[in-house]
C-alpha cells in the first residue's frame, strides 16, 4: 500500500516537472543558457527547483505586457511593475 502511494506521488511530481520544463522552453523571455540552467534546477532539486522556476515564469507573465501604439497595433514590449 505505502509503495503504491510513493509511486503515485513520484509520478505526479514528474508530470509537474515535465509541464514546467515544457513551459520554460516555450518561453521567449530567457536565453538558451538560462533555460538550460533552470531546467537543471528543476530536475536536480525536484520540488524546490520546480517551484522557483514556476514562480519566476508566473512573475514574468504578470509583469510583461504588450502596449498598443498610436495605430492600435501591438508593436513594442513594455515592462511594468504592478506591485503596490
Amino acid at each position: 500500500m505505502m509503495g503504491s502511494v510513493l509511486v503515485i506521488l513520484a509520478a505526479v511530481v514528474m508530470v509537474v516537472q515535465i509541464g514546467i520544463t515544457v513551459r520554460l522552453w516555450r518561453s521567449d523571455l530567457y536565453t538558451r543558457g538560462q533555460k538550460i540552467a533552470q531546467s537543471a534546477m528543476i530536475w536536480l532539486l525536484p520540488v524546490v527547483g520546480a517551484i522557483v522556476v514556476y514562480v519566476g515564469l508566473r512573475h514574468t507573465d504578470d509583469v510583461c505586457r504588450l502596449e498598443p501604439n498610436s495605430e492600435g497595433e501591438h508593436q513594442s514590449l513594455w515592462w511594468t511593475n504592478h506591485d503596490p
